[in-house]
This record gives C-alpha cells, sequence and structure tokens, in this order.
C-alpha cells in the first residue's frame, strides 16, 4: 500500500472532516491487525473538542460501515473501561 492509500480511503468516506480526522488518528494508532483502544476523552482532550463530537462521528464511522466498536470491561469488577475501535 502506497503512503497516500489511507488519504484516498478517507475522502471516500461520507462524514463529517472532524470523523474523517477520526478516522486518520484511529488509523495511525492502530495495531497490525487494526485495533486500537483510546479513551474518548483522550482524543477530545487531543483535539480540543468536545467528548459528545468525539462520541457521535465515531457513531457515524460505525454506522457507514468504516470501524466496529466494541465494548471493554475489566475482569475484576466488570466495569466499563475504554472502547476497543478496529478499522475495517
Amino acid at each position: 500500500m502506497n503512503r497516500l492509500s489511507k488519504y484516498k480511503v478517507c475522502g471516500l468516506i461520507n462524514t463529517t472532516a472532524t470523523g474523517k480526522l477520526l478516522y486518520l488518528i484511529l488509523d495511525d494508532l492502530a495495531n497490525k491487525n487494526g485495533e486500537v483502544v483510546i479513551p474518548q476523552r483522550k482524543i477530545s482532550d487531543a483535539l480540543h473538542i468536545s467528548k459528545g463530537t468525539v462520541s457521535r462521528n465515531l457513531r457515524r464511522l460505525r454506522d457507514s460501515g468504516c470501524i466496529d466498536i466494541q465494548a471493554q470491561y475489566r475482569s475484576d469488577d466488570g466495569g466499563r473501561v475504554a472502547n476497543k475501535y478496529i478499522i475495517k
């Protein structure tokens, strides 16, 4: 894959500019399996946007089939931790 391929894919996604930026961030942070675990608050703080904006755009990416979102839970008490995002 050449260096511009992910930007071409991102350009085809039918979402907001913020959604495209989130897709690129997740793609950059993802491991070789296309998975990344990161709190939405960490993304919102880095981009200086609200957590609601991050959540809304991640949902749009999921609904458009660009990513999967898997809820994660602690093994000791079952409490929620950061979601796992899987790039498709």
